[in-house]
């Protein structure tokens, strides 16, 4: 009996383990047993302040003790207490014997996962705590979350903190709570695995409740294989029955336990009936992108895939020889590797059958060849596992004595041997067996069953076959975990050798047989091989067909017999110590004079082959070609087993135990025969031969095939089961595809036969006999109508299919004979075209599909490409085939490897791939989204994502097919075997919710109430208003949209309606495509909590200046013409400054950035608001919103309003209200009183998922306003007051835009930008996203007209009287004359199609403009554009326009002071800009047309341009500065250096193939020191434009942070130092010229194995602060990095010691040091330091005091010191922003 058969069905843990002994449960702290009222039984109470400190363990003492218990599903029956902490911890022992915990607790905020745990946040916002049933699959969360690690049994558990817990059990089945026995046992239940809850572990129930209104139910995780069930709800990453109160805006990856109504009452569209099985093979779900390991965490020694670099050098074709190189740092955006296989249906390699098989010693798992993989299989559920590594087929596999190792060969021209760690399943060598091709046998010597033996045997033909040489090789494996084996000896035969045996416990000597001879071998000398052949008298041409030993003991070793079979059915017994045949059995059937068959005996006559022969010690077992197993007495005398099997066997393998066989056969089924009970089992059935073709049936996830072997088989995609086979007499299946109704599937033949076949019946329903040769090609239409074939003369057929398949058309040699087995039609997404390569080879045809009449054709031997760059690439290529792209493109393959990407509608050559294979290109796939691109050639697949690839093998001949399933999660293809490939590209999305299904927002959070008509109006809905239809004719008489007003109070009765009805909030979760909706900006950085900021007038630093404009904010600048108040935002900061003298006042408050500002009307106060911080939790939505008083510019108040930003907000005319909406997240409307600045109402539309992009005030009506919003919506909105402001009501009415904008622009509209005109106090105008103006009644709510104003979005509007500006995405800003407009609105009928509208005047600004203000007569302005330009416009005479502000668009990499009024900055957005400090002014620019500036250094010297490039002279040119260039490093590795003087680029290098991290040019030289991302130096000569040598030392995945030098002057050399990211400092020794480089030191300063965030990724260097050095005297070394503690550590280079050490408080992203002189005896500095935590800190390097400064809205990435004669100043940046300060120390 199997050891685990006692945990059958189920373990009740609690009784099982006994939860009242000390020895087996551990109980700490506060644990109380009591009765429960609700459950009426015993329940266990754990409560403690600590939850560490107070649980309940299993088993009592650990390590020690183990639970080992097999169940995958873990349920615990608790109750958590509310509001307090608890956890629970789960300790797993995986298979490869790693510990892995599971926990779950509401300790965790969010989802965490390393390589030793998984952690899982718990939320529930509900006071009304209810008894749980949790259910954990242990095994799909360690497939999900963990690497190459696999499921064994639970080790312990631990129960902690606050909760109230009945039972804990694990059971391999499901167990549906809901379910009564008595139901389970109606539906079925009990034959699947959803099984009813034990009684004993149940929750009672009356007779009249609901299990769902008493109980919780949650699964973990919802991607769970056994999650199938019906009636259920999944939601993040629990799977929920009966969700409660739920908590808004959490994020993906936290639990949520809610309620809805029942599931009798909620139908389910995802739901499968009660009773359909639950398939045993589990899917492994897909990860989330943001859970897998990083890159550099992966391991190298993964079994399963084979990553082959796409830039490796050398032939392709003999990577078998070495480890596969695993470099995959190209592909970091995407999971690495981006497939996992995850079913192989194959056996055997197809020319031999499978006749190697093997049990694993517990008799789990058995191993069998499948072509050019092992597959590892689990006996009873079917999982398997890969062994992946082999480029041509396995022949044989074998383990060693205790099955730790084993070793695998290959057929092929290369002798192949491969040792696999079993345990691992990684390749720990692999060895060319030398002279030698087509290997074919091997053993392992066996000495006894727990010793692992050295000795290894393998058998293979000579290198020149032709010869019929066998060569044998012995090794000495004992090195083999060291990667190397040892060749004993070599012997060369001629004889041939098929099977292999060593002796049983002599590792010394074997036998051999062949076709025709028997051979005994022994090991002489240690090194010398000889042999012996073994002759049978008695019979001749004896063809042996399998090799065993007796089962015998080490006692019987003199004993020891030897059991032969042939294919004539003899059973020789050999005595092995006598070397002679002692008997000879022979199999044949005993005949009645009828001619029936009765029994099987051993004598003479007729005889039956015997191809399998197993031994155990009490049975023969003998497998023959009549497909009979028999289960023999020992002496042949007796059958007790005849197990019939359809084909002959093949292979046949016992199990340690004795108990089972395993049964191959040569139809290609594996089975397993269980000796004691009789019972058969099938484990897999496949193709003998090459599958030829493949479709996929999305609705009933089957997969339909056809292969040589003449069969047509249905399969389960789940679990890799075949469900169907048709056999073809005398016809080979050669193409098919599925009916787009699944119900019927149509099938080609190599006789030119079409046969529909019909699934329902199966049977044939058509025989099509058009086509006399092959068929290449069958195509369905998608709507069912017709059906395209083709055949090998490249004849085209079109078929009616209503029509009983009748011949419509007929096109002969339309097609150009492609290579067999290549798909040769490709069908379009729409299905409305096909193309093919034909009639040439030259030639690309496209066809429309219902006709076949031709649309396009393509001669790709004459195609050209033209870059962008104007280059002209030519094509002269020969296609292989031809496939569509979703996204409307042609793919065509040539025959020399190449890709072309053509225009499917122009022809239009898009784009070249070159060398996409080496070898042999077969075929292609995208998936839906055209996003990735799936090549297959020289037998291995290829998955690209743009121009990076990822390798994977697997496949031992050509891949005929490869295609993505429908939802993209899985690839599938075919050859050899049929793999099925798990896509890790992908995140799982957040399911959709059943319509039905309501949430409930916590009362806290909602604030808010649906102002809409079908709100219940005592206890009736009323209808919703119907939204208008575009009308031009205005009509007096026009009804209005039924409008329904609520007040306060109601808004407080509809909010608890809401609550009972359980209404829906809908949340966009991606991000608008408009460019006027607010999109914040990335930022992972927080402001410190802990800083040291001085008291007032203390302060060593102060902020003078700041350089930059927000222009990712929207409507973020406010300005008053006659009043001159002008302010804008930079980061988390507000710019007030004065145009006169160009003085800045800057106003902080805010720790965010800040999205909007609104100035009232009285200019008294103004308004500024921020987004969240991205580490804000999403239940705690508090939006910071400051008013502040304009005469003072200090902060008058801070509001706070539930939103995640604010997307605009505006006062109203007569400033009593302030409106502010939340953006896209969470589209919620604020009305706030301006008196005392009180919440007057909230309001959001729960009907609808639209969310609000503007707002605009009636300027005539003061209780009137207008929202633009998304999804064609634009809203009139009235307050209406009663008594007072506090009792209000919210009118809101709908406007729908005209349906022919959208058919127009071919989108859905969304209003951008709304504004009234002054003339009318009912009209408004709109624009849109798609340059459309559109003119509303507000009375009526009526489109009047609309026109095209801009080709693109018109992000900005405002209007005087006859007077209208837009401003566009593209900086288009325009003024407009409406007088005529307005004039002309009234006339019945218009001739004029623009109304009279005219342009008056146009400028063309540099991006997009998102922000404005103009004065009352627009005669001036300015505006604001999304490239952080500021431009003040003017419209009169002068007709100018003047940038008042620039700054950069992307993170700032480098500073570089220009003596003390200038500086040079460089950005991520490609530019290098140089700044005049004093009026902040851009002076000049670089641009490098896309490419990301990374560094930037100074350079003393210059480089004249050439004379024919002389230009303007550069506006710092008189400028007395010793800066005469600036060298930059960019992304692509080149170097520029740019002429300061000149203001041109004089020259460009290319040093590295990474991008440039570092740079420094060493005092009074010509040299550059360039250090990159990949850890490479570079010595640059700048006057002679040459690398002159790269110094690798540093070379690795860590970058270089800093290079520095300075010069002995006594030796006229350089001192150099280089840090890198993995906190190694080098130092190096050079002389003037660079031309010796001397490395001389190197220093490393001790640090954590651990990161600061915890994570112990050795290479994830990003998650590390830099490694920042510098010389700062003639012999110190100052190092600021990553340590043990937040140090400064200076390092004297004499004593080689570390000589001080200045204590921090944050780690240091940036730093520099300033060189005041107090005194003449000692130079005494300032350290700058920046700061992660967006803090610049400003210390004193003698003395170690420091202050903390904030103003910086990100992460700190320069900081720069530049003395001037009075006093210094402090240059810092983060992210685009410049800041400006004063150093007050004097």
């Amino acid at each position: 009996m199997n050891s685990s058969t006692w945990q059958h069905p189920f373990v009740n843990i609690f009784k099982h383990f006994d939860i009242g002994s000390t020895k087996k449960c551990a109980k700490q702290g506060d644990i109380t047993a009591l009765m429960d009222r609700d459950l009426k039984c015993t329940v266990f109470r754990i409560r403690g302040l600590v939850p560490a400190n107070n649980y309940i363990q299993f088993p009592a003492q650990l390590p020690q003790q183990n639970l080992a218990l097999i169940g995958r599903l873990f349920y615990i029956l608790f109750r958590p207490t509310y509001d307090k902490f608890f956890s629970i911890h789960i300790d797993i022992l995986t298979h490869e014997q790693h510990v892995v915990r599971i926990s779950l607790s509401n300790l965790y905020r969010e989802m965490k996962v390393t390589q030793t745990c998984i952690q899982f946040p718990y939320t529930s916002t509900s006071q009304d705590t209810h008894w749980t049933v949790l259910c954990l699959d242990l095994e799909s969360i360690i497939l999900t979350y963990m690497t190459n690690q696999h499921y064994h049994v639970i080790k312990s558990f631990q129960l902690c903190g606050n909760m109230m817990v009945k039972n804990c059990f694990s059971s391999q089945f499901f167990y549906e709570p809901v379910m009564s026995p008595h139901k389970a046992k109606q539906k079925g239940l009990k034959c699947s695995m959803n099984r009813s809850l034990p009684r004993e572990l149940s929750f009672p129930i009356g007779k009249d409740e609901s299990w769902h209104s008493k109980y919780d139910f949650i699964i973990i995780p919802s991607s769970s294989s056994i999650s199938d069930i019906p009636s259920t709800e999944v939601l993040n990453d629990v799977r929920l029955q009966t969700p409660r109160e739920i908590s808004q805006s959490m994020t993906d990856l936290t639990l949520n336990t809610h309620r809805t109504n029942s599931p009798r009452d909620s139908q389910f569209a995802t739901g499968r009936s009660a009773n359909q099985p639950i398939d045993r093979f589990p899917s492994l779900p897909a990860m989330h992108e943001s859970s897998l390991p990083s890159v550099s965490s992966r391991s190298n020694n993964e079994g399963v895939h084979l990553f082959i670099n796409p830039q490796a050098n050398g032939d392709e074709s003999n990577y078998d020889l070495l480890p596969l190189p695993t470099d995959r740092s190209q592909l970091s955006h995407i999971p690495d590797p981006i497939l996992r296989l995850r079913t192989v249906i194959g056996i055997g390699n197809g020319t031999n059958y499978c006749r190697n098989l093997l049990w694993t010693q517990d008799g789990n798992y058995v191993l069998y060849p499948s072509n050019a993989v092992v597959v590892q299989m689990h006996a009873e559920t079917q999982q398997q596992l890969f062994f992946i590594g082999h480029t041509d087929k396995v022949s044989a596999i074998a383990f060693n004595g205790n099955s730790s190792l084993l070793a695998t060969i290959q057929s092929g021209p290369n002798g192949i041997l491969r040792l696999w760690k079993f345990e691992t399943r990684r390749c720990i060598c692999v060895v060319r067996v030398p002279g030698t091709c087509n290997l074919h046998a091997l053993d392992f010597g066996i000495r006894n069953l727990t010793d692992s033996s050295s000795s290894l045997i393998v058998v293979g033909h000579g290198e020149h076959p032709q010869q019929s040489r066998t060569v044998v090789c012995v090794y000495n494996t004992l090195n083999a975990h060291k990667g190397s084996i040892d060749l004993i000896c070599r012997a060369t035969t001629d004889v041939m050798i098929t099977h292999v045996r060593f002796v049983p416990y002599d590792s010394s000597r074997f036998v051999s047989i062949g076709s025709d001879n028997i051979r005994f071998w022994r090991l002489k000398n240690g090194n010398d091989l000889k042999s012996m052949s073994i002759s049978v008298d008695d019979l001749d041409h004896l063809e042996y067909t399998d090799l065993q030993f007796e089962h015998l003991t080490t006692s019987k070793l003199n004993e020891l017999l030897v059991y032969i079979s042939s294919k004539s059915g003899h059973v020789l017994e050999l005595l092995y110590d006598e070397r002679r045949v002692t008997k000879i059995h022979r199999l044949l059937p005993k005949k009645h004079s009828d001619g029936s068959t009765e029994k099987i005996t051993m004598s003479d006559g007729p005889s039956i082959g015997i191809c399998a022969f197993a031994c155990t010690n009490n049975f023969c077992i003998t497998g023959s070609n009549d497909g009979f197993v028999r289960v023999w007495s020992n002496d042949f005398t007796q059958v007790y087993i005849e197990a019939k099997h359809d084909q002959a066997i093949c292979g046949l393998r016992t199990s340690h135990d004795q108990t089972r066989v395993l049964i191959s056969t040569i139809s290609g089924s594996l089975g397993m025969l269980n000796l004691v009970n009789k019972e058969h089992l099938h484990l897999i059935r496949a193709h003998t031969q090459r599958v030829t073709d493949i479709d996929y049936d999305d609705i009933k996830k089957q997969m339909i095939s056809v292969g040589e072997d003449g069969t047509i088989r249905i399969w389960c995609f789940r679990t890799g089961k075949q469900l169907s086979e048709f056999t073809a007499e005398c016809e080979t299946p050669v193409v098919v595809t599925y009916a787009p109704n699944r119900q019927l599937f149509a099938c080609g033949f190599d006789n030119g036969t079409i046969k529909i076949f019909d699934l329902n019946s199966s049977t044939i329903s058509t025989e099509i006999t058009h086509h006399t040769t092959s068929i290449t090609g069958l195509l369905y239409a998608h709507n069912g109508s017709r059906l395209i074939s083709s055949d090998d003369e490249g004849n085209l057929c079109l078929l009616d299919a209503n029509d009983n398949y009748k011949l419509q058309r007929t096109m002969a040699k339309a097609l150009f004979p492609l290579p067999k087995g290549t798909a040769t039609l490709s069908i379009s997404t729409d299905g409305k075209h096909t193309a093919y390569v034909g009639p040439t080879e030259f030639v690309v045809t496209v066809v429309e599909t219902n006709n076949l009449n031709q649309t396009l054709r393509i001669d790709i031997s004459s195609c050209a490409l033209i870059s962008n760059d104007r280059r002209t690439t030519s094509s002269s290529e020969a296609a292989l085939f031809v496939r569509f792209a979703p996204n409307r493109q042609l793919l065509v393959a040539t025959t020399n490897f190449k890709l072309l990407k053509f225009d499917s509608h122009s022809g239009k050559l898009l784009n070249i791939i070159s060398s996409v294979h080496k070898n042999s290109f077969d075929c292609l796939a995208l998936s839906s989204d055209s996003q990735y691109l799936v090549t297959g050639g020289d037998q291995m697949l290829k998955f690209w994502d743009d121009v990076n690839y990822q390798s994977f093998v697997g496949h031992s001949e050509p891949i005929r097919k490869v295609f993505f399933t429908d939802d993209n999660m899985h690839v599938v293809s075919i050859g050899d075997s049929i793999f099925i490939w798990d896509v890790l590209a992908w995140t799982t999305p957040r399911p959709n919710l059943p319509v039905n299904t309501q949430h409930i927002a916590h009362p806290a959070v909602v604030e808010r109430a649906p102002v809409r008509s079908n709100i219940e109006n005592n206890g009736q809905p009323r209808n919703p208003p119907e939204p208008f239809q575009y009308n031009q004719q205005t009509n007096d008489n026009t009804a209005r949209a039924i409008t329904r007003s609520l007040s306060n109070t109601e808004l407080d009765k509809t909010t608890k309606k809401i609550n009972n009805k359980k209404s829906v909030l809908k949340q966009n979760d991606h991000p608008p495509a408009i460019r006027r909706h607010f999109i914040q900006r990335t930022n992972h950085s927080q402001l410190a909590k802990k800083r040291y900021v001085a008291p007032a007038n203390q302060e060593s630093l102060k902020l003078i200046s700041v350089i930059g404009y927000n222009g990712n904010g929207r409507e973020n600048l406010v300005w008053h013409a006659h009043n001159g108040f002008f302010a804008y935002t930079v980061g988390c900061n507000v710019i007030v400054e004065n145009l006169n003298n160009n003085h800045q006042t800057i106003l902080t408050g805010h720790s965010e950035e800040i999205s909007t500002i609104a100035l009232s009307n009285d200019l008294t106060i103004f308004a500024s608001a921020q987004c969240l911080s991205a580490t804000t939790n999403k239940d705690e939505l508090q939006t910071k919103i400051i008013i502040w008083d304009i005469k003072t510019l200090r902060q008058k108040l801070s509001l706070h309003q539930t939103v995640y930003a604010i997307q605009s907000m505006a006062f109203s005319k007569d400033d009593r209200f302030l409106i502010t909406v939340g953006d896209y997240r969470k589209p919620q409307l604020t009305l706030w009183s301006t008196q005392d600045f009180t919440n007057l109402l909230n309001w959001q539309d729960e009907s609808s998922s639209s969310y609000i992009n503007c707002l605009t005030w009636n300027p005539m009506r003061a209780n009137e306003f207008c929202l633009g919003c998304s999804n064609n919506l634009i809203r009139f909105c009235t307050i209406i007051e009663q008594t007072n402001d506090t009792n209000l009501r919210l009118q809101v009415v709908n406007g729908q835009v005209p349906p022919s904008i959208s058919e127009h622009a071919k989108k859905i509209c969304e209003i951008t930008a709304c504004t009234y005109l002054i003339s009318s106090t009912n009209l408004v105008l709109c624009s849109t996203n798609c340059g459309f103006v559109t003119c509303w009644n507000t009375r009526t709510n009526v489109c009047l007209l609309h026109w095209k104003a801009d080709g693109n979005e018109i992000c900005y509007m405002s209007s005087i009287k006859h007077q209208l500006i837009t401003g566009s995405s593209t900086g288009c800003l325009r003024l407009w004359n409406t007088e005529n407009l307005e004039i002309n609105l009234g006339l019945p009928n218009m001739s004029d199609s623009n109304y009279g509208l005219t342009i008056q005047d146009e400028f063309q600004l540099d991006d997009g403009i998102i922000s404005g203000a103009f004065d009352n007569i627009f005669d001036m302005g300015i505006v604001g554009t999304s490239c952080g330009s500021l431009w003040y416009i003017c419209w009169t005479s002068e007709r100018s326009k003047t940038r008042l502000v620039a700054s950069h668009t992307d993170r700032i990499t480098g500073v570089i002071p220009v003596e003390d009024t200038h500086i040079v900055t460089s950005s991520f957005d490609g530019t290098i800009r140089i700044f005049q400090l004093e009026d902040r002014n851009e002076i000049l620019r670089f641009d490098a047309n896309g490419l990301k500036v990374t560094c930037l250094t100074s350079w003393d010297n210059s480089i004249l341009p050439t004379a024919d490039s002389f230009g303007a002279a550069s506006p710092i040119k008189n400028i007395q500065t010793t800066v005469r260039s600036i060298v930059a490093g960019y992304s692509d590795g080149t170097l520029r250096i740019f002429n300061l003087l000149h203001g041109q680029m004089v020259l460009k290098l290319h040093p590295h193939t990474a991008s440039i991290s570092a740079l420094h040019t060493p005092s009074k030289t010509i040299i550059c020191l360039s250090g990159a991302a990949d850890g490479s130096v570079a010595v640059s000569n700048l006057a002679q434009g040459i690398v002159l040598r790269v110094l690798n030392d540093h070379r690795g995945t860590a970058s270089i942070c800093t290079i520095d030098s300075k010069q002995i002057l006594e030796s006229n050399s350089y001192m150099c130092l280089i840090s890198s990211h993995d906190r190694r400092v080098s130092l190096w020794k050079a002389n003037h010229q660079f031309d010796l480089c001397q490395l001389i030191d190197w220093l490393t300063f001790s640090a954590p194995s651990y990161a600061p965030d915890g994570t112990t990724h050795e290479n994830n260097w990003q998650s590390y602060p830099p490694s920042l050095a510098r010389f700062i005297d003639s012999n110190l070394l100052l190092y600021i990095g990553y340590g043990i503690d937040k140090s400064i550590q200076i390092y004297n280079l004499d004593t080689k010691q570390i000589v001080r050490t200045i204590p921090l408080s944050q780690w240091c992203t940036c730093f520099d040091l300033s060189n005041l002189q107090f005194d003449h005896d000692n130079e005494n500095r300032l350290i700058a330091l920046g700061t992660r935590d967006r803090l610049v800190q400003l210390k004193d390097y003698t003395q170690g005091t420091f202050q903390d400064f904030i103003g910086n809205s990100d992460t700190l990435t320069n900081i720069k010191f530049i003395h001037k004669k009075s006093h210094d100043l402090l240059i810092t940046t983060s992210s685009n922003e410049i800041f400006v300060w004063k150093v007050l120390l004097t």
